[in-house]
């Protein structure tokens, strides 16, 4: 018989050394969900929270994801869910487009719209020895957009569009992108956003 309980496993205190910051890089790799070959996805074996390589399907790629300003990609956040025999998580994710035309609406917003979507961003807390620069959201359940706006006179978009992508049901509450070092780990996330072989 399985018993996943799940227990606390470490001390709760304030690491001195590399204490958290608020915030996320400008920039970030959105994946089409089933463009991930996950048979082939290899997890750390001391940890289940970290990915240590993420696989792409022969010809397929990632997209970069630039968000300009003082707090790129406000609005983030994981949120508890208390269910009846099992809590999960809630991770949301707004995504500003400020352009608007006939292509991107239809080469970005209606695969936004109608899409299934992993997103790794990078965390301004960087972590012991990296590990925490990483976050990766959708990769259980896929983000799907819950809310898309395009206000013309909006102030912070300039008239583009803002769509918040979700992920309802994951059982972990963060899941991290990390191989070796970070100069691996960059490599790795550079290399996303090349076709793959």
């Amino acid at each position: 018989m399985f018993n996943c309980e799940t227990l606390i496993k470490k001390d709760i205190e304030q690491n001195c050394d590399s204490p958290i910051v608020k915030g996320l890089e400008p920039d970030g790799v959105i994946l089409n969900r089933s463009d991930i070959d996950f048979a082939n996805t290899v997890f750390d074996t001391n940890n289940p929270n970290i990915i240590k390589s993420l696989i792409l399907k022969s010809g397929k790629k990632g997209y970069g994801v630039v968000q300009m300003g003082s707090t790129p990609f406000t609005g983030a956040k994981s949120d508890l869910v208390v269910g009846t025999y099992r809590n999960k998580w809630t991770h949301e994710i707004p995504i500003a487009v400020l352009d608007n035309g006939p292509e991107v609406c239809d080469k970005v917003i209606d695969g936004l719209a109608n899409g299934t979507f992993v997103l790794i961003v990078k965390n301004k807390h960087k972590g012991t020895e990296g590990k925490a620069e990483y976050q990766v959201y959708g990769y259980y359940q896929g983000l799907t957009a819950s809310a898309g706006t395009n206000e013309k006179y909006s102030e912070d978009t300039d008239g583009g569009w803002l769509i918040t992508l979700q992920e309802v049901g994951a059982p972990k509450s963060a899941l991290f992108y990390f191989n070796t070092d970070s100069s691996t780990t960059e490599a790795q996330f550079e290399s996303l956003k090349t076709a793959a072989e």
